[in-house]
């Protein structure tokens, strides 16, 4: 398209929440750009998320994708590459890409490298302001905006995906979810009141530090796992059950497939080649302490992982306040200088002013 140079400061913000997966997404499938090798639900963390502002700067005849990234405030040159090859992915069918110069503005209400998907959060609110600024550029109208969004968020996290839509989210094809896709990500169930919904999600800091084996990394070992294929058929099993089992308000077994969701994709790595672990001896811990609390109090709390040492712990809003309790009282020690952070679920992305 010729460039406009009306078009320069016209910008997009939006803020997109974080997500935890309840069944896990671990492998791609070879040949093809973030496409999972199995599928996975997860939900938003309504109060951890990343506001993301993209506005236009001036032209763009480079023929190379052309951008500046500011995370809270600061240049963070370890981050192009990253938004770099996320540009490349969509450069044909982005016109706002090929044409301009993005300044990209972005912060995360939590700090970085705490273990809180920070990329789905970022990567979900960074595609949401290309999919707006193209609508605005170009006069194109996306017939399902939200998909789109999740389509492309997918190229730059795959996790981003399911960031992008509310409650409870799938990506990924399976036989027995209506309009599922290896594409985007699509809601399939909005969890009604009263049957252990709405969850909190209390992330414990265990371990604050940098993963020493990236999740990228973690992907690609799966290819050579001896074991994947099957983890690949438990999962898609466990979406089935998982669903099942939140619409009979069946709690015993949404703690079940959760708890072991968490434990197959650490299982996983540890038997990888080469074998690694990112379990912390606090991760246990926090973990022994769950299964204790909850057989003495009866309380459906459940615990779950993301691809690191930190611990999510999953329960009814209804109980909060016996749960921060528990965690005041006997799980702080484990925790990184007692840090944690607490948030609903469930939320969708916000367009901001």
């Amino acid at each position: 398209m010729p460039i406009n140079l009306e078009n320069q400061n016209l910008s997009s913000y939006y803020r997109c929440p974080s997500n935890i997966a309840l069944v896990k997404y671990w492998g791609k499938k070879n040949g093809a750009a973030q496409i999972p090798a199995n599928p996975s639900i997860s939900i938003n963390l309504s109060d951890l998320y990343a506001e993301t502002k993209v506005t236009i700067q001036h032209g763009n005849v480079s023929g190379l994708p052309a951008f500046s990234f500011l995370l809270d405030g600061q240049s963070k040159n370890s981050f192009h590459s990253k938004i770099e090859t996320f540009f490349k992915r969509i450069w044909q069918e982005f016109e706002v890409v090929r044409n301009f110069h993005l300044h990209i503005e972005s912060r995360n209400n939590f700090p970085h490298g705490t273990g809180i998907a920070s990329s789905a959060a970022g990567f979900g609110a960074l595609a949401l302001c290309i999919c707006d600024l193209e609508q605005q550029v170009t006069g194109k109208v996306f017939p399902n905006f939200e998909q789109e969004a999740s389509k492309i968020a997918r190229l730059g996290s795959g996790s981003a995906c399911r960031s992008i839509l509310p409650n409870l989210v799938e990506w990924g094809e399976h036989s027995e979810v209506s309009n599922s896709s290896n594409l985007h990500a699509i809601e399939i169930l909005k969890p009604e009141k009263g049957n252990g919904f709405p969850l909190m999600d209390i992330v414990l800091i265990v371990d604050a530090g940098e993963k020493k084996v990236s999740s990228s990394e973690g992907h690609s070992l799966l290819d050579a796992n001896p074991y994947s294929e099957v983890r690949y058929e438990v999962a898609v099993k466990n979406i089935t059950n998982l669903i099942h089992a939140i619409r009979r308000d069946n709690m015993r077994s949404i703690i079940s497939i959760v708890e072991s969701e968490a434990l197959q994709l650490h299982a996983m790595m540890m038997v990888s080649s080469p074998y690694y672990m990112l379990f912390r001896p606090n991760t246990v811990a926090i973990i022994e302490k769950v299964w204790e609390f909850r057989e003495k109090s009866s309380l459906p709390v459940m615990f779950t992982l993301d691809a690191g040492a930190n611990v999510h712990l999953l329960f009814p809003e209804l109980y909060r306040t016996q749960i921060v309790n528990f965690i005041e009282t006997e799980l702080l020690p484990f925790c990184q200088n007692g840090l944690y952070f607490c948030s609903a679920t469930g939320a969708a992305p916000v367009k901001l002013n």
